[in-house]
Formats: C-alpha cells, structure tokens, sequence
C-alpha cells in the first residue's frame, strides 16, 4: 500500500480537527473525505480542504478510495464505528480510549482479527522523546527489577465541562470518569513502561462535580515479582499536575510534566546491600543526563505510525490489544472500589459487565 487513503470519522470535534490537520502533512498518507454528525462543520471542512463530504458513515465505508479511518469522536461511539469498518473492510485507527467497556474491546480486536485488518489505538504520548528515553533505558536494564511505580496525574475540570455533552460524567454513556476519560494516557504509559501488575487495590470517589462517575481515584498495585505501585487521578486538582515515577534496584526515572530525571546508583540496591559495613551507609547516586529535549505530545506522531505501519505491512505501535491493557487496570481500579475488595487480573468480564449495570441503574458510585 504505497499512500494510505483516510477518512476521518468525528472530523469537526475537536480531536477530528486535529487529525484533519494532521494528514494535511504526510507525504504516505491522502485525506479522502470526513464525516460528522455536525454535518455543516463537516462540509465546510471539506470545501476548505478539497476532499469529499460524507453524509452517513456508510457512505465513508463503501467508498473504494478509502482504505482505513480514524475515529476522532467521543469514545462510546468507537465500538459501533469500528465494527461497522471491520465488516466494510476498513483499517481502523481510534482514539483513546478504545471502548467503555473491557468487553467491547475484545470484541473489537477479535472483529478486527477476523477481519483480516489493522486496529490501533492513539496513545500519543508514548512517542514522546522523554517517554520513549524511558522505554529505552527499561528496556537495556538501567533500573534493574523494579521496586516501585508511582503515577499522579491531576487534570481539574469545572462542572461546565461536565455540562458541555450528555454522556460525559454517566455511567451508562461514558462508562467511567477521569480514570478513562482524562488519565487514560498516564494509565497506558505506566503499564506499558512498569508493567501490569497482578493485583489491584481501588478507591474512587466523586468529590467536587455532580456527576455519576469518579472524579478522584487511588490504588494500590501489586506486581508479579513484588513490587509495589501506586496510583491517584483527580479533576478537582489545581494547578494540574502530572508525575509519574519507576524506581528499580539500579536507580529511578522520573517524568514530571516533560522534565525526565535519571537517578542511577553506582552499585546495585542488592550489591551495596551486600558489601556495606556500616549500619547507615548510603549508596551513591548521582543524576544521568538524559540527553532528552522535550518537544511535546502531538497526535500526528501516532496517526503517521498507524500511516506508515499499513504501508510496511507490520502492526502499528499500539494495536488494539495494547489498548485494551489501560482499560483493564482502570476497570480493576473501579471494580475494587465498589466491591470493597483486590481485584486480580486480569479482570473477570462478566462481572464487570453486570458491576456497569449495577452503576448505571444507581447513577453514582456504589460503596461495599
């Protein structure tokens, strides 16, 4: 496939606009024509920038010049679009998060399988030079065995916000609050860096907007090899605030906002352990340059991987399955808390399914 031909599902919402820019840029990749259900932003934007407007999603999918879309629209809709582009045919490239629910998601990466086509998700931020620094310096065992994982991430939010569209703050629509909508980014970018843990200790709680969901939620992870996590998200924080932390037997990485730190022993936490004589003794530890400069979080990273990945014929950075993996730490989060009780993963479906019900029928947190 030498250039890849687009469509944008969502093209007039604010991350629809943002991919229509996107492809205005990418040498492998043609914007065919966009589609909204804002059919007057839609066509505008589609007089503005030459290509074709779409009425109705069918229209998109039988469309010959069309071989994948990007769906820019709010997520409870993602499942029901891409379904619809598995059985037409279509790559589908959606934005976070995958689906509502855990067992949406399987349901699309199984479709999508079947099908015989490409599913990623957009998860931008793990193309960030400092995020990918980390992944690297993890990866060549400059942490050793990690000891501990730590993500803040607080993104406050006024109650207009919460006004500005009826799905958003219900469980029934939007299925989860700021661990899905807002930190679902952070979630993916401490799993995909730390791993996933074993077990899953939550607490959420709607603190400060009359909504249905969480606006604050904490945890407490367990990892295979014993390692402690710990996790809090909130949309009643100010000023915002983003930190996320990995700490190892060889020294620590720590991200905040796009600064990147590395604290690298001289010895390991085990070796020095070992050798000291004294009873307060202390490693050495001094701060790596990094050779990192910061440059931001832009979508096009992710849009030109999924671009070029149906190109090469290879799966794109992030498949569906790796998007699922955030969404599973989240429902473990959300589920502990209500339960009152660890959740392990991975997390059972069915019982998840019925604990969304249960939510949606309450229209708030249920407590143990």
């Amino acid at each position: 496939m030498s250039e890849v031909g687009l469509a944008i599902v969502g093209s007039a919402g604010v991350i629809g606009r943002t991919h229509v820019s996107d492809l205005q840029n990418m040498e492998s990749a043609r914007l065919v024509g966009v589609h909204d259900v804002n059919t007057e932003g839609a066509r505008t934007q589609a007089q503005e920038h030459g290509v074709r407007f779409y009425q109705t999603l069918e229209d998109v999918l039988v469309d010959p010049d069309v071989d994948a879309i990007t769906i820019g629209t709010p997520h409870p809709l993602h499942p029901t679009i891409a379904m619809a582009a598995f059985q037409a045919g279509k790559h589908v490239l959606t934005e976070k998060p995958i689906a509502s629910t855990l067992t949406q998601a399987d349901e699309m990466v199984a479709a999508a399988r079947k099908a015989g086509v490409t599913l990623g998700v957009v998860f931008q931020h793990r193309f960030r030079p400092e995020v990918s620094r980390m992944r690297e310096l993890i990866e060549a065992g400059a942490l050793g065995r990690l000891y501990r994982t730590i993500l803040v991430q607080a993104a406050f939010r006024s109650q207009a916000y919460y006004e500005t569209a009826a799905w958003r703050g219900t469980w029934g629509l939007e299925g989860g609050g700021v661990l899905l909508n807002q930190s679902v980014h952070f979630i993916d970018l401490l799993q995909w860096l730390g791993g996933m843990p074993r077990v899953v200790h939550g607490m959420a709680s709607t603190l400060a907007h009359d909504i249905e969901v969480e606006d604050a939620a904490s945890a407490l992870l367990e990892y295979d090899d014993g390692g402690h996590g710990m996790v809090h998200c909130d949309t009643v924080q100010f000023p915002s605030q983003e930190q996320l932390e990995l700490w190892g037997e060889r020294g620590g990485l720590v991200l905040k906002n796009d600064q990147l730190t590395h604290h690298k022993l001289e010895e390991s936490i085990p070796e020095f352990s070992e050798r000291a004589t004294q009873a307060f003794q202390r490693p050495v530890a001094q701060e790596e340059p990094t050779g990192v400069v910061p440059r931001g979080t832009r979508h096009q990273d992710a849009v030109e991987d999924f671009v070029q990945a149906l190109s090469e014929g290879r799966e794109p950075a992030v498949p569906g399955e790796e998007g699922i993996r955030s969404l599973e730490l989240i429902a473990a989060i959300i589920m502990s808390s209500c339960r009152g009780q660890a959740v392990s993963l991975p997390v059972d479906r069915q019982a998840y399914d019925e604990l969304l019900e249960e939510l949606t029928a309450h229209r708030r947190l249920v407590r143990p």
